[in-house]
């Protein structure tokens, strides 16, 4: 028998709109996320709140996504070295809260849970090492022909990857949105049509965050 993880309300790290994210109760160097019930979902009036709301299922398709671009990765990528810009990715495990999906905890050295781009930018103490980091990922992401869909500032997260992947220093991971989500899959088509989503993701990710976006050199630069 199989018991569910027991997760409370001390371990709640971050909401969004569809997962609630947990510290692993376990394991220090993981996170669970739990898909939130429909019932404590805020009412949205945009097409894909009502299509929540049509077609439930379709509430699942963003985590079938997410791992199967995962998946898509890593197994294009088998050798010992390979270090993703995306976050790792455990399976799936029972929990007192619904079926969670286990995750890479990217952490501070002293095992705080990592500051996402988001946050720096809000509070003003954006420097150049984070672009530095922000830029390396966003390189690997070309690279290697990830489909992230959602680049959005909180979904970059600084910090160390300590479960034993990583080499142990600081970088900045992406954590969520990654996966070709889009109704009609135009990012699975071709290197090239993912390409210009990237470029397009990138543009709005400039524009939410006040950097500025150079698409010739595929980096971000902080206004002088």
């Amino acid at each position: 028998m199989v018991v569910a993880l027991a997760l409370s309300g001390t371990d709640l790290v971050a909401t969004g709109i569809q997962r609630a994210v947990y510290l692993h109760p376990l394991d220090p160097t993981k996170l669970i996320k739990v898909l939130q019930p429909a019932t404590l979902m805020p009412r949205r009036n945009n097409f894909n709140g009502i299509i929540d709301r049509l077609l439930p299922s379709t509430r699942l398709r963003q985590i079938r996504k997410e791992y199967a671009e995962y998946l898509r990765i890593m197994l294009r990528n088998p050798g010992p070295d390979f270090h993703p810009p995306i976050a790792h990715m455990f399976g799936f495990t029972p929990t007192t809260k619904g079926l969670g999906c286990v995750t890479e905890r990217v952490m501070e050295p002293g095992g705080q849970i990592g500051e996402t781009l988001g946050a720096v930018v809000r509070a003003g103490t954006l420097a150049q090492a984070h672009i530095d980091m922000l830029n390396d990922t966003i390189r690997r992401i070309y690279a290697h022909d990830i489909r992230a869909s959602d680049m959005n500032p909180n979904n970059f997260v600084f910090g160390r990857r300590d479960n034993g992947t990583g080499p142990g220093d600081d970088e900045c991971v992406l954590v969520d949105g990654f996966g070709d989500i889009h109704a009609i899959p135009v990012r699975s088509m071709a290197r090239w049509s993912n390409r210009l989503g990237l470029n397009d993701s990138c543009k709005r990710l400039a524009r939410n965050t006040g950097l500025i976006w150079h698409p010739d050199r595929q980096e971000f630069s902080i206004p002088r």
